[in-house]
């Protein structure tokens, strides 16, 4: 990792692999997703009752996911381990963890409140969404435009590997998700859209499931991030079976 440096005398004891990471937290997905940045030049770390795992460039940001028995715990050694990193990672956590991590370090903030929810297993999908081509990006990108600008996945992003969609009769996409950024263990599912002139139809459900059930063949679970005030989208994903957690992400101002 770039600018990454070495480790300090008195910091966090430096983790070498996921299985490490997994035994040390339980197996928390959050934590596991991030994981995948031991792969390229990630790093992690493990403190009393705490752990870090940095991640470069995953669903567009560097991101240090923290996982702590306590937010004292996690505050300590956030004091430790976040100097060494770029001031580009930004951690990310259960809340009062991130609250307790962005207390203790100077220079940072807590700047998002969001839902991570995951599952292990899921609905089977009773109408399968269709896998899209390349030849869909530019319907794609249409439809993420006008019901979710602000998505991280696109077609083209790298990271994001797989689309799925539904169409209308006549064949034009009205719904569309994507697979992205995973770990060996835990896969995402990002860029869910519906089209503002097909909400309300019931497509939010058979998509999430088609994408989740795909998910759950090659990885042990399945997660995503979900919006505070998306509440319609929250209530799909927990007919789906995924868990809900409130979480939060801080950054250097």
């Amino acid at each position: 990792m770039t600018g990454a440096g070495t480790a300090q005398p008195g910091a966090g004891r430096e983790l070498r692999s996921v299985e490490e990471i997994a035994a040390l937290t339980g197996g928390d997905t959050l934590v596991l997703w991030a994981a995948q940045g031991l792969e390229r030049g990630g790093r992690a770390w493990a403190g009393e009752d705490a752990v870090i795992s940095a991640a470069p460039a995953i669903s567009t940001r560097d991101r240090a996911a923290v996982w702590a028995r306590s937010p004292q715990a996690a505050a300590a050694l956030a004091r430790e381990v976040l100097p060494q990193l770029p001031r580009s990672f930004r951690p990310f956590g259960d809340r009062p963890v991130i609250e307790a991590v962005a207390a203790a370090v100077p220079g940072l903030e807590v700047v998002g409140r969001f839902g991570w929810m995951d599952a292990r297993e899921t609905a089977p999908p009773e109408a399968p969404a269709e896998w899209l081509t390349d030849v869909d990006a530019e319907a794609v990108s249409g439809i993420l435009d006008r019901a979710y600008p602000i998505s991280y996945a696109r077609p083209g992003v790298t990271g994001v590997t797989h689309w799925a969609g539904i169409r209308d009769d006549a064949g034009r996409l009205l719904a569309v998700g994507a697979l992205a950024w995973p770990s060996p263990q835990v896969s995402l599912l990002s860029g869910i859209a519906v089209d503002p002139s097909a909400r309300g139809k019931g497509l939010a459900l058979p998509l999430c499931a088609t994408l989740a059930h795909a998910a759950l063949a090659t990885h042990d679970a399945v997660a995503l991030m979900v919006e505070d005030a998306n509440t319609s989208a929250r209530r799909v994903y927990e007919r789906l079976g995924l868990h809900h957690r409130p979480v939060a992400a801080a950054a250097f101002a």
